[in-house]
């Protein structure tokens, strides 16, 4: 029997593999994924697969893929993708490289040119702040392929001095980067800025920073090796004291915080300009009474997928979909896109999965976890697996629990803090619902997100997953935070599945994951437009209906996944 020869690029974990191996007909040959960590995990779960642990754009895709394995037949994956916002920018940071890793994926298809492919992405990808810049390197392909463009405004810097400092250097006629602040110095700048907007918090910060700035200003007459001119050498110079001062006395505040956010504005300007000329972006430089800016072309994500899956002959067809919609604990909205060659499909539309449960019929965090609730956990990723002691309890948890012993039920250690945050909060509430002298160790408490602090609900799904132990999220029942496992599980990862590398690195990986029965359903949808029977059925695994098995639907002709 012959089966789709597959590529996951981006593959973290390997959520999504999980999900179309379930089915039976993809023979995953190669997964790319640069973390060791995830990589690891990946290859401690999905015998046989080569993992190829390198820069996506490292890769020749099809020396190294296809000359190997021969003809591939479905590439999948999700690779990261970075919206754009003007706000908040620090340094080396306007240009997102993880959108570029949406053109290695494109460029992966165009290598290996399988008969389908699968797309996976945040929600937002089509939103106007997932975009490219015209540059030198595209101009021409964005060109060829009509891809609309438009015209956006970078913000350089504002304010009345940052301005007129940043105006004189522009116009100097050395490059700018000859006067460029080192990293480790305009990092510690932008955070003192950040915790300086009132007096009484930039004195708290101060306080509890002792040390990191006292290596800031040991460090000082470093970071700076050139200067346009002697004004500006002579303020950069005087700034240092005026920070010592506020330092150590808690004295002067209105200059050291206009200092700071002068020298942060002005650096903050000469990191764009550089990065524009560093990445061969063509900008003009444009002044008005409030700000500085910088004029550049861009065309969006959107238009760029669109034009580019044309051109490489595929009918595409994408959608938001809910992860809880098809047995997932969790309401986890995500970007999907499934792409056939035109010749394949024919003249039939491409169709995404149809949800199998309703809002009403959502499995619940309860459904997921609570029979691992009596449990003992760890603190150390190095514990042994716990022996399970439960009955199987909902479908949904007699699904995933496929496995005697219990791996990864870890959990991060509790500071006391912590424990008197996870004590006063209820089902349902979040650190915003606090009393104030629970928030003080927070410097921008009323900046949380609702999601930190946030103990779940047994009665509902949860929200989505990502990193929960940065999130500190807390079991519904116990002061403790949630374990790695009680996240895989919300993330539908069964038992049998184990988690590797650092304990922080196992939250991540779990929370980066396509959940594996969301992938399970979008295997089935794929393969029935192939022409193929899925070994699996989700209906059939939570009894909402029995399907006899069989083999083949029918069978594609004169197309590379004929058997």
């Amino acid at each position: 029997m012959k089966k789709l020869k597959t590529v996951d690029l981006f593959a973290g974990a390997g959520g999504l593999s999980l999900g179309f191996l379930k089915t039976g007909w993809f023979d995953i040959k190669v997964a790319v994924e640069y973390d060791k960590h995830a990589a690891k995990t990946y290859a401690e779960n999905h015998e046989g697969v080569e993992i190829l642990q390198k820069d996506a754009s490292t890769i020749f895709f099809k020396q190294e893929i296809e000359d190997k394995h021969g003809k591939i037949d479905v590439v999948i994956g999700g690779p990261p993708c970075q919206g754009f916002s003007n706000a908040n920018r620090q340094k080396s940071n306007l240009i997102s490289g993880n959108n570029q890793l949406v053109q290695q994926y494109v460029r992966a298809l165009e290598e290996l040119n399988p008969t389908a492919f699968v797309l996976e992405n945040v929600k937002t990808l089509e939103s106007s702040k997932h975009f490219f810049f015209v540059a030198t390197d595209n101009a021409e392909e964005v060109q060829i392929l009509r891809i609309p463009t438009k015209k956006e405004k970078v913000a350089l810097c504002s304010g009345e001095k940052a301005m007129a400092l940043v105006a004189e250097v522009i116009r100097h006629k050395d490059p700018i980067d000859k006067f460029r602040m080192a990293e480790e110095g305009y990092a510690v700048l932008c955070t003192l800025l950040k915790f300086s907007r009132t007096e009484k918090r930039a004195i708290k910060y101060v306080e509890k920073q002792k040390e990191k700035l006292q290596k800031l200003l040991e460090n000082w007459d470093n970071f700076h090796h050139d200067f346009w001119n002697q004004g500006w050498e002579f303020f950069y110079h005087d700034t240092k004291e005026i920070v010592r001062e506020f330092a150590n006395e808690g004295q002067n505040y209105l200059d050291y915080f206009d200092r700071l956010k002068t020298l942060v504005e002005v650096e903050q300007a000469f990191e764009r300009v550089y990065e524009l000329k560093e990445n061969h972006i063509d900008f003009e430089v444009q002044f008005s009474e409030s700000r500085i800016y910088a004029t550049v072309e861009t065309f969006t994500i959107k238009d760029y997928l669109e034009h580019k899956f044309a051109e490489l002959g595929y009918e595409t067809k994408k959608a938001i979909l809910n992860a809880a919609d098809f047995g997932v604990p969790q309401t986890r909205e995500r970007f999907i896109m499934i792409g056939i060659k035109k010749e394949c499909i024919e003249e039939n539309e491409i169709k995404l999965p149809t949800p199998i449960f309703e809002e009403k019929d959502y499995f619940t965090v309860r459904d997921a976890i609570e029979n691992l609730e009596n449990m003992e956990t760890s603190i150390h990723i190095s514990a042994p697996p716990v022996v399970a002691s439960f009955a199987s309890g909902s479908k949904l948890a007699t699904l995933l629990n496929n496995k005697d012993l219990i791996a990864n039920h870890v959990v991060t250690d509790t500071g006391d803090d912590a424990m008197e945050r996870f004590k006063a909060l209820g089902q349902g509430e979040n650190f915003h619902k606090l009393d104030k002298s629970l928030k003080t160790t927070y410097s921008l408490p009323e900046r949380t997100q609702n999601t930190i602090y946030l103990r779940l609900r047994y009665d509902k799904p949860s929200g989505t997953v990502l990193n929960v132990r940065k999130s500190m999220w807390i079991h519904p029942m116990l002061d403790r935070a949630l374990s790695i496992r009680e996240a895989a599980r919300l993330q539908s990862f069964p038992d049998s599945f184990v988690f590797h590398g650092s304990k922080n690195s196992q939250y991540q990986q779990v929370g980066n994951a396509v959940p594996p029965l969301l992938g399970q359903a979008i295997a089935e949808c794929l393969l029935e437009q192939l022409g193929f029977r899925s070994y699996s059925s989700l209906l059939e695994d939570f009894g909402i209906n029995e399907c006899a098995f069989e083999d083949v639907l029918f069978v594609k002709t004169g197309d590379t996944i004929a058997i």
